[in-house]
């Protein structure tokens, strides 16, 4: 089993690398089992973002037939602002999952450059951590908003008199799904700097070899 690619030599060149874990023990066991989660979350992920996508692909046209329809007298959708607005939350909150697996969050990234690789490391740890903070906290006030307004019967003031619950529960379900993959980048960001070691302690080894451009899919064995 091996680690994500990494450059040849600190200047860079050559081909990338690969860190390559050989033995048997209970760290690799457990980085293995973290690498085969991270991949599963990798699909999921990727699914929410094609749902979020046609969500907003289908808004758009809906959105569109509307005007049409308001300017030569077809028979239009009631509440418009509202299912509109309650799409928009979905579909945004639940694509921020996706973004932040994939990388694609906006990042200022001015002083990474001069930082060592160990400081640029910390830094994006701090930052992950940062935004999982954030990010529990809002999908608990979340839920306890959506709590209140199901024991208080709350509903919307314009047709179809939804339940607010309803939509503030869809929006808490992608800040829990956010505020989940950024506590398991967390972990699994530690578990790549340590286990390695503890394999290496279990008497484990490692070696490098270069990463092709068809690369196989890795054997899923542990032995």
């Amino acid at each position: 089993m091996s680690e994500p690619a990494v450059p040849a030599s600190a200047a860079g060149k050559g081909p990338p690398m690969e860190r390559v874990l050989e033995g048997t023990s209970m760290a690799r066991t457990l980085l293995h089992a973290m690498r085969a989660l991270n991949a599963f979350l990798d699909r999921a992920c990727l699914g929410i973002g094609y749902l979020c996508g046609g969500m907003f692909l289908m808004l758009a046209f809906f959105i569109t037939y509307q005007s049409l329809a308001r300017e030569f007298g077809w028979v239009m959708s009631p509440g418009t602002d509202q299912l509109s607005g309650y799409v928009m939350a979905m579909a945004a909150t639940w694509a921020f999952a996706y973004a932040l697996q994939a990388g694609a969050h906006v990042r200022i990234d001015v002083l990474l450059p001069y930082m060592s690789p160990r400081v640029r490391a910390v830094a994006d740890w701090v930052a992950v951590a940062s935004i999982a903070f954030f990010v529990c906290i809002t999908a608990w006030k979340t839920w306890r908003m959506a709590l209140r307004s199901y024991e208080l019967g709350a509903l919307s003031n314009d047709y179809p008199l939804t339940p607010i619950w309803i939509p503030q529960s869809l929006v808490a379900i992608g800040f829990s799904m956010v505020s989940l993959i950024a506590v398991f980048m967390l972990v699994h960001a530690v578990a790549e700097g340590a286990l390695p070691v503890f394999h290496k302690r279990a008497g484990g080894t490692e070696s490098y070899r270069a990463v092709s451009r068809t690369r196989n899919v890795e054997d899923s064995s542990i032995t």
